[in-house]
């Protein structure tokens, strides 16, 4: 599996044509959340804006080699900024983790997770930071596998298609190994 940043209409250093990155990791990212969660028709639209994200924030894809589909996507800040307002000036925050379905159970999320760590170590970050939210299980278990742990402080109870929900917070300290 390859990882790989999508292009972005008029980029010179990313591999892919601009317009099929985009259009896959929309389909891929929203149906990898939209299966699993009961999400507003909002939040599900806001998810699968990456032509949006990728004006302003960097998302990287897990290619397969062989066929060139995609089979994850993730969201990182370009160096400098950051993705949520909670995020720390040494901090580097990470959003949108989707696996497509059929790519499930094949390291993929955590081989996302894995570059995240190794872009936000490269930028000097003390810190990668994410939240996730209570309903969202096996994300939990990966971030948790990988050392991950919860940041309290930063939680708080949201509503969102009818039921109450916990928007959780995770870190790691990025001297830890992975």
């Amino acid at each position: 599996m390859r990882i790989r940043r999508i292009a972005r209409p008029g980029d010179t250093d990313a591999f892919g044509s601009a317009e099929q990155d985009i259009a896959a990791a929309s389909a891929l990212v929203r149906e990898a959340y939209e299966g699993d969660y009961r999400l507003e028709e909002a939040y599900l639209a806001e998810i699968a804006d990456v032509r949006g994200r990728a004006a302003a924030a960097e998302v990287w894809v897990a290619e397969d080699p062989g066929s060139g589909a995609l089979l994850g996507t993730v969201t990182v800040p370009r160096p400098g900024t950051r993705l949520h307002e909670d995020t720390a000036e040494d901090e580097m925050d990470v959003r949108l983790l989707g696996v497509a379905r059929h790519a499930r159970g094949r390291g993929v999320g955590e081989r996302l997770m894995l570059h995240c760590v190794d872009l936000a170590r490269r930028r000097g970050a003390a810190r990668l930071v994410l939240h996730t939210a209570s309903q969202m299980r096996a994300a939990i278990r990966l971030y948790e596998r990988m050392g991950f742990t919860r940041i309290p402080e930063r939680e708080c109870e949201f509503v969102a298609a009818g039921e109450t929900r916990r928007l959780m917070a995770y870190g790691i300290w990025l001297d830890n190994r992975v």
